[in-house]
């Protein structure tokens, strides 16, 4: 099930951040995350307080979260965006992250499904992201949904990461 996140669920989101961490230190880094920049416990509380904050519960566990608002940051601004759209009619997907022990079920998939029926629902024209140009699996699951390439910048991401993104976007 996945549904809006409560101030019970930021422990557990913060434990999959973490998870996250600890896989990418033994092996390849994808989200080029920073632990203790981003994400941190303050992105999921902010998700939470805001109402943007949902989690995919399974078996009362929490395996997944995403924060859906229509933030885009001044470098969204910059990119040559196929699909035009006022500010009030874009939603924008941040820190998707699935938790590793989950890997391979589909939740991805279904969260950004979630993501897709969430703008559907709110009447948005498209919805928009952004992920790190080395985090090639995200950019397949996009891809493979739909979603197209409206190119890179380098951007310092949240205040903390310094780093490339691709930015990629679905007309709805």
């Amino acid at each position: 099930m996945i549904r809006a996140a409560t101030a019970a669920d930021i422990g557990a989101i913060c434990a999959i951040y973490g998870e996250i961490f600890a896989q990418e230190r033994e092996g390849v880094s994808y989200t080029q995350w920073i632990e203790g920049a981003y994400p941190t416990r303050e992105t999921a509380e902010r998700g939470v307080s805001a109402g943007t904050m949902y989690v995919l519960e399974e078996n009362g566990e929490v395996l997944a979260s995403v924060i859906l608002n229509s933030f885009q940051a001044k470098e969204y601004y910059e990119i040559p965006w196929l699909y035009p759209a006022e500010d009030s009619e874009v939603l924008v997907v941040h820190t998707l992250c699935v938790s590793p022990r989950a890997k391979g079920r589909g939740l991805g998939t279904r969260m950004v499904d979630f993501a897709v029926g969430v703008a559907v629902g709110r009447g948005m024209k498209v919805i928009r992201l952004d992920t790190n140009v080395r985090n090639t699996p995200a950019q397949r699951l996009y891809t493979r949904q739909g979603w197209r390439v409206a190119g890179t910048h380098h951007a310092l991401h949240e205040g903390a990461l310094d780093t490339e993104l691709v930015y990629l976007e679905r007309r709805l």
